[in-house]
């Protein structure tokens, strides 16, 4: 019976909350049908309930040349995760006219937007920030300061959002991931209840949807097909154009 009530509390505080919101948008709701708000209600029962920012997960595999790869570890890097960006995902545009009809914007290819901004709580003898600089310094020679390979220093990140009952939702897998900016630790003294944290900038060059929730297994399995290279006849730079091709094939049956 508590329950009931307290539940047809926080229906009626939504629906105020609801109204609130639309009159303040100029949306008269009063000549609406009376099953609008209740509509809205079993819609959003009926997916689960409202993506919460504050229930995430990220998995962060390090590369093979880590000298620090115990599960242990790792696992509390995860956890120490305080704040992280999903990636977006952007079309590159370019403005066709013909004559003089309205232009149009077509797509010409695409990117993945800005970096992963992330944040992690750090620990007393900052064990996290060692196991960061660690792997960023896999990256160049401190000897010699030339770049290391790109295989060397580049790993996966997967990001996943969770539901209510802190189930997997929703989840992304990122590739050729790196630590490319490992941010400053603001002290202070009057911070005394504050827990010192550590801002990273992940490199990463595109995602795709996880499908397996469960087992991490990406929609894609990432491979690129190779379709080959592509060649343009030019003046002078020997390749042969189609319409050469076909006449030398027909002089071979004449």
């Amino acid at each position: 019976m508590a329950f009931e009530n307290i539940k047809n509390q926080l229906r009626s505080a939504l629906k105020q909350e609801i109204n609130k919101t639309l009159s303040k948008s100029g949306i008269n709701i009063s000549g609406q049908k009376k099953g609008t708000i209740t509509e809205m209600l079993s819609s959003i029962n009926r997916s689960g309930g409202m993506a919460r920012a504050n229930k995430y997960e990220i998995q962060i595999t390090p590369p093979n040349k880590h000298p620090i790869k115990d599960v242990g570890t790792i696992s509390t890097i995860n956890l120490h995760c305080s704040t992280i960006t999903m990636p977006g995902h952007n079309l590159e545009q370019q403005v066709q006219r013909l004559a003089s009809a309205p232009a149009r914007e077509i797509v010409t290819s695409h990117t993945y937007a800005g970096n992963i901004s992330a944040s992690f709580y750090l620990d007393a003898n900052l064990e996290t920030k060692s196991w960061f600089d660690a792997w960023q310094e896999l990256s160049f020679n401190h000897i010699t300061h030339k770049a290391r390979y790109y295989d060397d220093y580049t790993s996966i990140m997967d990001i996943y959002q969770l539901g209510a009952d802190g189930e997997r939702t929703y989840g992304i897998r990122c590739d050729e991931v790196y630590p490319a900016t490992i941010g400053q630790i603001e002290y202070s003294y009057e911070s005394t209840d504050t827990i010192a944290t550590l801002p990273i900038e992940f490199a990463y060059r595109k995602w795709t949807d996880i499908d397996d929730l469960k087992s991490g297994v990406p929609f894609k399995d990432g491979s690129e097909e190779f379709l080959g290279y592509s060649y343009e006849k030019l003046s002078g730079n020997g390749v042969e154009s189609d319409f050469e091709r076909r006449q030398r094939i027909q002089q071979l049956f004449k």
